[in-house]
């Protein structure tokens, strides 16, 4: 399954740029990003859950190429509680659908979430070289948000 396509609002930058802020403004996906040490740090919020876990390691690898050597990074991982990840896999496997526990596609999802939860999170910071400095979470009724504050290797 694929994210959803990132709907375009031809006036955002224009926007942003009225209200002064930022210099540069680029719409790209986190899959496509091409930035090197360019940055001190990155912040992805709302945005990780439609991210497909094929994509994973890639946004991951971008996201670390485009800060400096020691920069951080923050983002966000949506999660869902056990009983909606595995209704929905249910749900989905016996309409024939090729799903991979964790995406969800019904519902107030706005089309695509992937929910991968925090061991396998885990996995792929480990595999991209990034290391946890700080981690919360924030419980809603049955999702909630884990904050990760990573350092990319000096």
């Amino acid at each position: 399954m694929g994210s959803a396509p990132a709907r375009h609002d031809p006036g955002w930058q224009h926007r942003a740029r009225a209200r002064n802020l930022a210099s540069i403004l680029e719409l790209k996906s986190l899959q496509d990003l091409s930035y090197a040490a360019e940055f001190d740090a990155t912040v992805t919020i709302d945005a990780m859950e439609n991210v497909p876990p094929d994509d994973w390691p890639t946004v991951l690898a971008n996201l670390r190429r485009a800060v400096r050597p020691g920069g951080v990074l923050y983002l966000t991982v949506e999660e869902a509680s056990d009983q909606r990840i595995g209704h929905a896999f249910e749900a989905l496997t016996a309409r024939g659908l090729p799903a991979v526990r964790g995406e969800i596609i019904e519902g107030d999802v706005a089309g695509y979430h992937y929910y991968p939860g925090r061991d396998r999170v885990m996995g792929w910071f480990e595999a991209a070289g990034l290391d946890v400095i700080d981690e919360d979470y924030s419980a809603e009724e049955d999702w909630g948000y884990r904050h990760f504050l990573l350092r990319a290797p000096q």
